[in-house]
């Protein structure tokens, strides 16, 4: 059987041999580059939709899987998964169709230098980028790719298409230093070219394991943002999971599905290197991550969202780029 896959391959590869061990059902996994990460395997997907080469997409990130299941009702690249696997998983990552769900999530955090920060308090929220004492101090990755890209998009749904564009421009204008990925955000942080900046707990988790002197932030779980009256929670970002209409090895797809949301591959992936967080109840977080125990989520409509990553393009693409 054929498998699209998006999460980093020294992660996702050992899981995948495995399952051919325990099944002995052979996987052809194939990955996205680096350089075009995410949106490879997507525009490959939507380019083989008549004539399915593959049988099961394993995406890293959540909105590029809403867009590719299509609306509701309407016919799109993925069939249905069966109802039992997507049961253990919070209703907010299950397709009302069936078509994908979440697994394995990671979130979007801020990192600070704590050798820079010194005796000032730590960022808590998003906002804090614009703030006077951050300017020309904070990092963050072009929001055209990736999860920077899928962050974006969930805050204008969130927040609505002003609130979202308003705070983008005043990272532009308090100095936010736009880099080329979440790695490199990571790496300034850790190296003290910058004392804060936005990335992804994966990122975070490999910097704590280098011995980088960062703390980590969940963002956004006490005071509301500007215009809300409740606070707007950390953006949980889970794998996705959706199996090919039409793709030639059915079976063997609803098989390695069954594996993939086990309680087992979410365990050993929060025990890897990416930290990915369990969303099946009852799992532990990664403990190097500090996740609160009553944390926040960001509660986003994922079909806006992904129509919100499409509509904020144009807005970011003039901001930064140009």
């Amino acid at each position: 059987m054929v498998v699209y896959v998006s999460l980093d391959e020294h992660y996702s590869r050992p899981i995948l041999r495995a399952f051919e061990e325990k099944t002995g059902i052979r996987v052809l996994d194939r990955y996205d580059t680096e350089a075009d990460k995410t949106t490879g395997l997507f525009l490959r997907l939507q380019s083989e939709r008549t004539r399915p080469r593959a049988d099961l997409f394993w995406n890293s990130e959540v909105l590029r899987t809403v867009q590719l299941a299509g609306p509701l009702g309407g016919r799109g690249i993925f069939g249905e998964i069966p109802k039992p696997l997507m049961a253990p998983f919070p209703e907010r990552f299950r397709d009302p169709a069936g078509r994908w769900v979440g697994f394995a999530a990671r979130a979007r955090v801020l990192i600070y230098n704590r050798a820079l920060l010194g005796k000032e308090s730590p960022p808590d929220s998003i906002s804090d980028l614009t703030h006077p004492r951050f300017k020309d101090r904070a990092v963050l990755a072009l929001p055209l790719f990736g999860t920077t890209a899928t962050h974006a998009g969930a805050l204008r749904a969130t927040l609505g298409p002003e609130a979202m564009e308003r705070l983008y421009r005043r990272y532009r204008e308090n100095g936010v230093r736009i880099v080329g990925g979440n790695a490199l955000v990571r790496e300034l942080v850790a190296s003290g070219q910058a004392v804060v900046g936005i990335t992804d707990t994966d990122d975070a988790h490999e910097a704590l394991r280098a011995g980088a002197p960062i703390g980590i932030v969940f963002p956004d779980q006490l005071a509301a943002l500007e215009g809300r009256s409740v606070p707007l929670g950390t953006f949980l970002i889970p794998c996705t999971l959706g199996i090919v209409a039409g793709g030639p090895h059915s079976d063997e797809a609803r098989r390695l599905a069954e594996y993939l949301l086990s309680a087992e591959v979410e365990e050993m992936l929060s025990k890897s290197g990416s930290a990915q967080i369990p969303l099946r109840p009852g799992l532990p977080p990664p403990a190097a991550l500090g996740l609160p125990t009553d944390l926040r989520a960001m509660d986003v409509d994922l079909a806006a969202a992904a129509r919100g990553l499409e509509e904020a393009e144009p807005f970011l693409r003039n901001l930064f780029v140009r």
